[in-house]
This record gives structure tokens, sequence and C-alpha cells, in this order.
């Protein structure tokens, strides 16, 4: 697998260099992965299969604002993002009665492959990961932050697990936008979710995030 991180915050994009970095040049078993500052329309990469970009939104399918908000445009044929907008929202009236808890990965498809998304990326699929039931700041504290954003890096990772035509994944940083988390606690969150993940040690997590959570709590 190859996961992209994408982010236009630098500092973000920082904390993700730094952490691989320290992680034997961001490597592990069967995943590459690799930091991208800028905006989606800047984002360039091959592949030959098929790719997922993950929508850490909220949970009625709103697109309007933010990363969602690009991430729209790119999956929209006529480029309107208004369109993938209302599919999305479609999708979840359908599929989860109009409401999709926050931490629920689920992976919704397009059929259409004239997008940009798809001449660009090979990508129809959107992996929708409610961060907040509506857009707005969080207030986790950096404890409740690590879990809840390694929990939902890890939901990301066993939907494109399964799903074996998806052969790279585009990540942005979870609930730093409206959410206004801790960006460092978010990025360490996500990266130790990803090398855990595809290092098979998801016996050792309990134990990981005790530890880590125990010790962010004496900050």
């Amino acid at each position: 697998m190859r996961i992209i991180l994408i982010d236009a915050d630098g500092v973000i994009c920082e904390f993700w260099q730094k952490l691989l970095q320290s992680r034997i040049g961001g490597r592990a078993k069967s995943v590459d992965i690799e930091v991208f500052h800028g905006y989606l329309d800047g984002l360039d990469f091959s592949v030959s299969e098929e790719s997922v970009f993950v929508s850490p939104g909220n949970s009625f399918g709103g697109m309007g604002g933010g990363y969602d908000k690009a991430l729209a445009s790119l999956f929209a044929e006529d480029g309107n993002w208004q369109n993938t907008d209302r599919f999305v929202r479609g999708w979840i009236s359908a599929n989860s009665r109009g409401y999709s808890s926050p931490g629920t990965a689920q992976l919704i498809e397009f059929s259409m492959n004239r997008s940009q998304a798809w001449k660009k990326h090979r990508s129809r699929t959107l992996l929708h990961l409610p961060t907040m039931v509506t857009p707005g700041k969080l207030g986790f504290t950096k404890s409740q932050t690590f879990t809840a954003v390694f929990d939902w890096t890890w939901q990301c990772l066993i939907k494109i697990h399964q799903k074996k035509e998806l052969k790279v994944a585009v990540f942005t940083g979870m609930g730093t936008g409206y959410g206004q988390l801790d960006k460092e606690t978010v990025c360490n969150a996500m990266v130790s979710a990803i090398f855990m993940f595809a290092e098979g040690s998801g016996a050792e997590v309990p134990k990981f995030l005790e530890k880590t959570v125990t010790g962010l709590s004496s900050i």
C-alpha cells in the first residue's frame, strides 16, 4: 500500500516529516508513506490500479467547505462541488438513514469515470470518515485527540485493506481544520496508526494507547 499525507498547512507537514524520519525513513512492512505540502489541485501521482481519498467530514456528508470542498470538486464530472455534495448526502441518507456517526468509515463509490479524480488519480472512491457531527471546534484534550485520531485512522485502514484494488490512499490532517485539534498530536496518532496497522500490531494497540494517553495526560 502507498499512503500520501497531504495538507496545505506547513506545520502539519513538518510534523509528519519528522515523525516519518524517526521511523526508518518512513517505511514499514507493505506500506510506503510520503508527504505532500500543498493543495489537491497540485497533487500528482501515478498509479496503475485504483486510489482512494479519505474525506474527514461531518455526519451528514456536507462537503461545502475546506478540504472537503476541494475533494468534491475533484470528484465531480463537471468540477461542480455541489454535485458531489448532493451525491454523498444522498448516499448517507440511503445507506446510513441520513446520519453517519463520528468515526464510522464508509467507502462511497462513484459510477462515473469522467472526473478529474479518475483522470488524474484513477480514483472513483471516497472514504467518508466523519470526525464531527456538524462543523465546529471539537474541544478534545490531547489524550482524547490521540485516541480518537488513532481509531479514526485505523478504521480507514481497515476499509482500504478490505478493498484489494485500492493501492494508494490519500489522507489529510484529521480534525485540524474546523475541529481545531492539536496538530502535533493528530500527526503522531495518524503515523502511529499507519505503522502499527502495516506491521500487523493490532494486538499491541491497547497497551500502546494506554501508555501514550497516560503520557499525554500528564502534560
